[in-house]
């Protein structure tokens, strides 16, 4: 119980740090809750998917890159100033995501 706790704490910590640079952009409301969504779920699967290819600390760099890329490609095709920070933002919520889990879990 004590594990799921700590992942629903990282998911939302990362769902608030990976919408920050969405606000600064100005995205519209639809992208941020879709962005925020996902952030929320990532640790869950990050800590849930076997990659035996992958070293603790690039699991999450390589997961959460892949989780976003179709966001990111539709935030593209609507307002392309905001793809290339949910792109970069997302690989580093993935390797925050792989430290805390690390060490926390």
């Amino acid at each position: 119980m004590k594990i799921y706790l700590t992942v629903i704490l990282i998911g939302l910590v990362s769902a608030f740090i990976g919408i920050i640079p969405l606000l600064k952009k100005k995205a519209d409301r639809y992208s941020l809750i879709a962005a925020f969504l996902l952030f929320f779920m990532m640790p869950y699967i990050i800590f849930h998917l076997n990659l035996p290819w992958t070293a603790w600390w690039w699991k999450g760099m390589v997961v959460s890159g892949a989780l976003a890329l179709p966001l990111v490609i539709t935030s593209w095709r609507g307002s392309s100033r905001c793809a290339f920070p949910l792109f970069l933002v997302s690989i580093v919520v993935g390797a925050f995501i792989s430290f805390l889990g690390h060490y926390l879990l």
